[in-house]
């Protein structure tokens, strides 16, 4: 069973440099608005499926350009979101 993340983005540039990346890595992601639960700099995130949190953090490191730019969620419901660690 898999879990849906999302990564939040303090900048546009780290949004799209890891939309990119993921997009290298086979994974499917899809560009969305920053839900209102998450506090980020920037208006856009990334949301992905995973197998579990160990799973989602590999992905999340794919995206280089975003270390320090970013941090990952998993999706408790369409409202609630826990953080898991900043990237």
């Amino acid at each position: 069973m898999s879990h849906t993340y999302v990564m939040a983005f303090e900048s546009t540039h780290a949004a799209m440099a890891s939309e990119a990346a993921l997009g290298v890595a086979h994974a499917h992601a899809a560009m969305i608005p920053t839900p209102r639960a998450i506090s980020a700099g920037c208006g856009m995130s990334m949301r992905f499926d995973a197998e579990d949190d160990a799973a989602a953090g590999m992905l999340a490191w794919v995206c280089v350009d975003a270390r320090g730019l970013s941090a990952l969620y998993r999706e408790m419901s369409k409202t609630e979101f826990e953080l898991l660690e900043k990237l």
